[in-house]
């Protein structure tokens, strides 16, 4: 299976999860992130691991640089942290600012493309005191820090994307508590503000639009959505329903508004009194789907669903037999069946083409496997991931060939970061490249290559996948 020359292959990651917040936090004077607060505070994260060590990229990243330069990567895809941007009073850290220049700067001297994510789950513990994204206000502040990162670093950014995976950042977080902020304590508000977080998200995505339209006007601007495929677990009509509202509420709930201009109407009736109220010119800002120049698209795995009468919106996952990662994530939605991301590129290319879709881009795919060096071996073995990103690359170029304009690929991750509520749970790497930090927060940090990096090295190169 030959790729197409244009077709891109890169890696992802995000700021936060490797930068090592207590360098920022000593070197630039940053602001305190609600991550860090979450894992200090709230008993969710492994061992209440803090973002503080990360990879240590903030001294490491020259070596981070050289690293993709001998993969023969040549694009890329990082996020800008508001915590370091920003200071409390809205101006810029040019401490903050200084450093992403110069990683930057390096990245375009080694060839490689920078992709920019301007929110991947971070925003500073001040502003998530005054409600985070429940908070209006956060809109305006938002569009403002686009604007300023336009201003300060867009001669070295060759993509935005505005959001990354709002359902996280909304539903998992301030309904299912799982990440930061987490969950309210009173339980009746849980699911409003969690909506209510996902409409300010897609709002302060439709300002950031505008910001940057105005600011960069031949930038090209995207955003990165995650999809999680439903399957009914039967035939039965209620869990078929069951299937159908667990994919409304996991991705149309985003994709609707963006392009259509509107919530699924099936979803409104079911959330009822939960809906939050908006103003009346909120869906127009929002519906900026169809003006990007692409959309990215975040694929781990497919789901089971089934009807649940004591689940507040009557479905509930069913764990399915099979293979699976680390983490327990199944790697195929059934043993026989692994076509999951060919079936919802499909769904959501021929849903939203109408209304403007122009192409697709897979901004994050990989595993979760256990990573442990014995301190001697240049290489570890990994061929379970090696398996995954074959197969569902296999998925992506039968995609292509059924005519779906899918033009890229970034595997998630470079090296082994912070994987926020898993903190540095050995089970939770997802690098190509392992990162020495044992003990933790002693460890040497080297960089040690996987088989997998190799392996990616190979298909960038040849652009064939055997």
């Amino acid at each position: 299976m030959t790729f197409p020359d244009n077709f891109r292959f890169g890696v992802a990651d995000a700021d936060l999860q490797v930068i090592g917040e207590d360098r920022t936090r000593a070197e630039e004077d940053s602001q305190p992130t609600m991550w860090d607060y979450f894992a200090r505070h709230s008993g969710k994260v492994f061992g209440n691991h803090t973002p503080g060590i990360g990879a240590d990229r903030y001294t490491r990243w020259q070596e981070d640089v050289d690293i993709m330069r001998r993969m023969g990567l040549r694009h890329y895809r990082t996020s800008i942290s508001m915590s370091r941007f920003l200071r409390e009073n809205g101006d810029v850290n040019r401490k903050a600012a200084e450093w992403y220049a110069n990683y930057f700067r390096s990245l375009k001297d080694a060839g490689v493309s920078v992709y920019a994510t301007l929110h991947h789950w971070d925003i500073p513990q001040q502003l998530n005191e005054k409600g985070g994204w429940t908070n209006r206000d956060i809109v305006d502040i938002f569009g403002k820090f686009a604007g300023k990162v336009a201003a300060t670093l867009g001669e070295y950014i060759d993509e935005y994307f505005i959001l990354n995976e709002p359902w996280c950042s909304s539903l998992l977080s301030y309904y299912e508590g799982t990440h930061a902020p987490g969950r309210p304590t009173d339980d009746a508000q849980a699911l409003p503000q969690a909506l209510l977080a996902a409409h300010h998200l897609l709002l302060a995505q439709g300002v950031a639009y505008q910001v940057l339209r105005e600011r960069a006007p031949k930038a090209k601007l995207a955003t990165s959505i995650n999809v999680q495929p439903a399957y009914a677990y039967s035939d039965k009509a209620e869990d078929i329903e069951a299937a159908r509202i667990a994919g409304a509420s996991y991705y149309r709930w985003f994709f609707d508004p963006m392009f259509i201009g509107r919530y699924p109407e099936s979803m409104v009736e079911l959330y009822g009194k939960d809906m939050p109220a908006f103003g009346d010119g909120d869906m127009e800002v929002i519906r900026v789907g169809g003006k990007l120049d692409a959309l990215g698209i975040n694929y781990y795995r497919g789901a089971l669903y089934a009807y649940d009468k004591n689940a507040q919106l009557k479905f509930s996952e069913v764990k399915a037999d099979g293979p699976t990662n680390d983490l327990g994530w199944p790697i195929f939605v059934r043993p026989v069946y692994p076509e999951a991301m060919y079936d919802i590129l499909g769904q959501v290319y021929y849903a939203y083409e109408p209304f403007g879709l122009k192409r697709i881009y897979i901004t994050e795919n990989g595993m979760a496997l256990k990573s442990v060096w014995d301190g001697k071996s240049s290489v570890l073995e990994d061929d379970r991931r090696i398996e995954y990103m074959r197969e569902h690359l296999r998925q992506l170029h039968e995609t292509i060939k059924r005519g779906i304009p899918v033009e890229a690929y970034f595997t998630w991750t470079l090296v082994d970061n912070y994987e926020w509520a898993e903190g540095y749970r050995p089970e939770s790497a997802f690098g190509l490249i392992h990162v020495d930090r044992e003990p933790l927060g002693k460890g040497s940090m080297d960089r040690v290559w996987k088989k997998s990096a190799y392996w990616y090295q190979d298909l960038i190169k040849s652009r064939v996948l055997a």
